[in-house]
């Protein structure tokens, strides 16, 4: 079923004032506590992968043990990548600066530039699914398929191949290339503190980001030279792989379905984007990734509110979103390979405008 598109016969302050007055308190001892036991697990899985690296253990020991070290760290390391967000939504704590500087080391670590992120981040809880204003996930249109003579949909291997592409190179490609992110007049990348999606203003801060990111990867660079490549790929390297595939996998989901409406400026409101996002199911995972899965609506209307009372605040506005929450519980592996396969593009023109799949559509 499609979501609805009409304006909502609620305002966002009546869903505020649904919500408990504490899910809005943001608590520094409480947020920390939530980040050190992320550390501590980081830490203890390291551990182990140091041991079973020296140990010399049978192969076959091996060959069970690393995939589920990788799998394992890239989860609990994408719970810290949350808690970076958080930061870049100062709702970790009340100070700015606390936020800013801890959101610098924790997205750096993970080879994120951390402000360039925040601003182009932001920019899209402003303007989700506008057309024109929204700077992830943006639809692909009729013509730009036809111009790649990509229209068509595609068979078994090459869905696979671009699924594949998209949770490894996607992210990457976000940062230096703006990509599936809003067209503008000329290149853009996360790096350039003069690209259009910064403002003069904001110039110092990209600039404070790459300087980051630069000694960071000139440590990984001194380490890989030190010690040796190889360790800091198996330790480090393919975890961070796996946080990349997370990232694309949640955030695609969160906004990427056949039945989510994207708009144009003539019908698009804040309120109508913010409801466009989609709450889903991860099992276990949504307690590793402090329910930035299954709460994402909420979020998106509460961005300054810490993830520990989101939950709460899904349940207490449910009753008066109605049929303005979407929620879909398709297993998230199927629900992926649905929306890779037939999100495929929107026209070009109308106010309201729905994913289509096949070129007679």
């Amino acid at each position: 079923m499609k979501a609805p598109t009409e304006t909502p016969p609620f305002t966002l302050k009546d869903l505020k004032n649904a919500v408990p007055a504490h899910c809005f308190e943001r608590s520094f001892l409480k947020s920390t506590l939530y980040l050190i036991w992320d550390l501590l697990m980081v830490v203890a899985l390291l551990l182990v992968a140091i041991w079973v690296y020296n140990a010399g253990l049978p192969w076959y020991v091996q060959v069970l043990f690393w995939p589920a070290y990788w799998f394992c760290q890239g989860c609990v390391l994408f719970g810290v990548w949350i808690v970076a967000h958080e930061c870049g939504h100062y709702s970790y704590c009340d100070s700015k600066a606390i936020c800013d500087w801890l959101g610098l080391v924790l997205h750096t670590v993970l080879l994120v530039p951390y402000h360039s992120w925040r601003i182009s981040h932001s920019h899209h809880h402003r303007n989700t699914n506008r057309m024109d204003g929204d700077e992830a996930f943006v639809p692909n249109t009729r013509t730009l398929l036809e111009k790649e003579d990509d229209l068509e949909f595609p068979n078994v291997f090459r869905r696979f191949y671009h699924l594949v592409k998209y949770l490894t190179i996607g992210w990457p490609a976000y940062l230096f290339f703006h990509a599936r992110g809003r067209p503008y007049h000329k290149h853009v990348n996360h790096f350039n503190p003069s690209a259009p999606i910064f403002k003069k203003k904001e110039f110092w801060d990209v600039v404070i980001s790459d300087v980051a990111l630069a000694l960071w990867v000139g440590f990984l660079v001194y380490l890989s030279v030190n010690t040796n490549l190889i360790s800091v790929l198996v330790f480090y390297g393919v975890p961070y792989l796996v946080v990349n595939m997370w990232l694309v996998i949640v955030t695609y989901l969160q906004h990427t379905d056949i039945t989510v409406p994207h708009y144009d400026d003539q019908e698009w409101t804040w309120l109508k984007g913010a409801l466009c996002t989609i709450d889903r199911d991860y099992g276990l995972l949504n307690t590793i990734f402090h329910n930035l899965t299954d709460a994402h609506v909420a979020h998106h209307l509460f961005s300054y509110m810490p993830h520990y009372h989101i939950k709460e605040a899904t349940e207490a506005i449910k009753p008066i979103l109605g049929k303005y929450y979407n929620y879909d519980p398709t297993p998230v592996w199927q629900a992926l390979w649905k929306s890779d396969s037939y999100c495929r593009f929107v026209e070009d023109f109308g106010g309201v405008r729905w994913y289509k799949a096949y070129k007679h559509e």
